[in-house]
């Protein structure tokens, strides 16, 4: 059995959208966690390539290292005017 955690292991599709279960969430996903490891963000996984970023982000979200919500997050309020500094 191979080490899920070793990056270009992400296999088959299967295997990612059993991660993933909404193919187009699961294609967004990894287009965002693309372009962080393109701006210079860690590999989660052993052995990634950093020039290969799309193929490091479905390695990472086939090992389960990415934690993926279809969850609305809060916005953050903005601070009223008497709350800000002078």
């Amino acid at each position: 059995m191979q080490d899920k955690s070793v990056a270009g292991s992400f296999g088959n599709i299967d295997k990612l959208v059993s991660e993933i279960p909404n193919k187009y969430l699961l294609v967004n996903t990894a287009r965002v966690r693309a372009q962080q490891v393109v701006n210079g963000a860690e590999p989660l996984v052993d052995g990634a390539n950093p020039e290969k970023a799309v193929s490091t982000a479905f390695a990472e979200i086939a090992a389960g290292r990415l934690e993926v919500s279809t969850e609305p997050q809060p916005m953050p309020q903005p601070e009223s005017e008497d709350q800000l500094p002078e």
